[in-house]
């Protein structure tokens, strides 16, 4: 009976030795992921890991403390998710193999050839539109982005479509969660990017020709735009991320006479004098269409060129149109064919910024973050 008891216990033994050996083996990170921040300032951004390094089985992101991290595999394969760093901190995670939980969309992108060929994009921050080939071909002319004010993290945008196109309730009241109020018109809008004749004139497009979404979502839209005007061809890349109000903006122009870019926002009256040119960057807290109406509130605008030959400047519109009375913009040295990149957004003081001091130090805080990004490296393991 003792030698069975013996032999019982040393079977055990051996048995749970195997099992831990077993799970220290499934344990095994599949990826080290090492984020480095080199800013006294805490931070967390969307970090982008190329496709050769992501795992081809199906993983789980952990943060050192062993929690789950959202993630997303972007259209040409590229692993992003949120990292955050204390001030001068280097913070790990690791890929596990596993299966992730489920998601919830934070933003998100949709076609509406019925609303006038509308492409229409959102995050937690803010939301926006760009109008299609139909307007154009209608008369209407709509140059820059649209801009759509939102106090929900959550992507209202698809039910305020529907709610007016199919309802017929206007997406111009607000319905507890924002609405439509804001002016774009022949300019700008909230942050076009438009090549500058050697006139001194800003060439502007009519609409896009053509669009792909090449992400959308969970954490993360793309948008491909051509454009044909002015002599030449556009394409823009416009990419959108949760946990930022700015959108990521890669455009290249070719053909078109001219040397520089510039990208700005329309100012309208009566908030003339509510603009920032600053050091690269342009700020306009915009009234809306509805100055003074009740909730409606201002709409935070701004435009970020990250390059250090760009100067900033208020130009007026030589004919004012309704309430636009000017922009405010950069303007870069550019050579035709080559990336324009720059930042562009909004928010509503109702969202998740509140006031224009605010808002100038956000977009301030985008340039020092490109000009000293998180340094990333991965060890893929064994």
């Amino acid at each position: 009976m003792r030698t069975n008891i013996m032999t019982n216990h040393r079977i055990i033994l051996i048995t749970a030795a195997l099992i831990c050996a077993s799970m220290a083996r499934a344990a095994s990170p599949l990826a080290t992921v090492t984020v480095s921040n080199e800013l006294p300032q805490p931070r967390t951004e969307m970090i982008e890991i190329g496709s050769p390094a992501v795992p081809q089985e199906k993983f789980v992101v952990r943060d050192s403390n062993g929690s789950e991290i959202p993630y997303q595999i972007t259209y040409n394969g590229n692993l992003i998710f949120p990292a955050s760093t204390g001030p001068e901190e280097t913070v790990v995670y690791t890929l596990v193999a596993g299966k992730p939980s489920a998601v919830d969309p934070v933003v998100w992108a949709q076609f509406y050839p019925e609303r006038l060929d509308d492409i229409a994009w959102e995050n937690d921050f803010g939301a926006y539109r760009a109008y299609g080939p139909a307007l154009a071909a209608s008369g209407g002319k709509a140059y820059g982005y649209d801009a759509f004010t939102k106090s929900s993290t959550m992507p209202v945008v698809p039910e305020r479509y529907f709610r007016e196109l199919v309802q017929m309730v206007s997406y111009h009241i607000n319905h507890a969660n924002g609405m439509d109020v804001y002016d774009v018109g022949p300019t700008m809008g909230a942050g076009l990017a438009v090549p500058v004749g050697r006139d001194g004139s800003l060439i502007f497009p009519a609409s896009f020709d053509e669009y792909r979404i090449l992400d959308n979502g969970p954490l993360r839209t793309t948008i491909e735009l051509k454009l044909n005007y002015g002599g030449g061809t556009e394409t823009r890349i416009i990419t959108l991320d949760a946990g930022t109000p700015l959108n990521r903006t890669t455009t290249r122009f070719e053909g078109f006479d001219s040397d520089s870019v510039a990208a700005g926002v329309v100012v309208h009256k009566p908030g003339e004098t509510e603009y920032i040119l600053g050091d690269r960057y342009v700020a306009f807290t915009d009234p809306t269409t509805s100055p003074g109406g009740r909730g409606v509130g201002k709409i935070f605008t701004g435009v970020v060129t990250p390059a250090y030959n760009t100067v900033t400047s208020y130009r007026p519109l030589s004919i004012p149109g309704s309430t636009a009375v000017g922009h405010v913009m950069t303007v870069t040295p550019y050579r035709q064919g080559d990336e324009f990149n720059y930042f562009w957004g909004t928010c509503w003081n109702k969202g998740r910024i509140r006031s224009a001091q605010e808002w100038d130090m956000t977009l301030r805080d985008v340039l020092r973050r490109y000009h000293s990004p998180l340094r990333i490296s991965v060890d893929c393991g064994k």
